[in-house]
């Protein structure tokens, strides 16, 4: 915690704890993970599959509505194959005197596939496409029981000529009383199989490259860690990108 600058260039208020799916699946030697983890590998493992078997169906439905054949995209970050997929665990702690306008995690998208987010608490808040980033265009996403939130990253906005759409968001302190106590949200983030390249998807909606236009064809660890360090250097600007096309799952 406060080891990053959010956007108004004060540090984070967010505690992160990273699980390598690889790690858990057996693609690869187990690591050695703190003790609850070490003891709730079987839990972990159930989760990664039942998000993974939840992430496939709606791959599969963007998979028709963009006219490609199924499994497309399912195929480009399968469970057995080594990725830098992983499960974080997110703790912001409480406010007893809450600043309801601090961000405790600054503005981002999510570099990989894809996200699926769950939690409890408020505090998360996306920037509406079109709108300029100032503190009162941002809005919060309501946490609905018994659902997760889906987040498109922007690798598969790469893949597919930016139809798709990776939204900005961010966290700030939790609206109301939800301030005084903990927030704590568990999030699936969906990366590329390492041997996966970043050229774009052919075929089906997705628009072939234009007059001029560079392909990408870094693999994506590459593309990713780039990306990345852009970012850190002040050289790209985090926002969101895509949406070219309307899609209904």
């Amino acid at each position: 915690m406060g080891r990053l600058k959010t956007d108004d260039g004060k540090t984070d208020h967010m505690h992160l704890y990273s699980i390598n799916q690889d790690d858990i699946l057996g693609n690869r030697p187990p690591r050695t993970n703190a003790g609850p983890v070490e003891s709730k590998r079987t839990q972990l493992q159930a989760f990664i599959r039942h998000c993974s078997a939840a992430l496939g169906v709606i791959l599969g439905a963007l998979d028709d509505q963009l006219g490609l054949k199924q499994d497309t995209l399912a195929a480009l970050s399968p469970l057995e194959d080594e990725s830098e997929t992983s499960v974080r665990l997110l703790c912001s702690p409480p406010q007893p005197a809450p600043e309801y306008d601090r961000i405790t995690l600054g503005g981002h998208t999510d570099i990989g596939t894809m996200t699926v987010l769950f939690h409890v608490v408020g505090g998360l808040q996306i920037l509406p496409a079109g709108k300029e980033n100032v503190m009162e265009n941002w809005q919060y996403v309501r946490p609905e029981p018994g659902c997760a939130l889906v987040n498109v990253g922007d690798t598969l906005v790469e893949w597919t000529g930016e139809l798709l759409r990776s939204s900005l968001h961010r966290v700030m302190t939790a609206p109301g009383d939800q301030a005084l106590v903990q927030r704590q949200s568990v999030a699936y983030l969906v990366r590329p199989a390492k041997k996966a390249s970043m050229r774009r998807i052919q075929g089906g909606k997705i628009p072939p490259l234009a007059e001029g236009e560079e392909e990408e064809t870094r693999p994506v660890n590459e593309w990713a860690a780039w990306r990345s360090r852009q970012i850190m250097l002040g050289h790209l600007k985090p926002q969101s990108r895509g949406g070219n096309m309307a899609v209904s799952v």
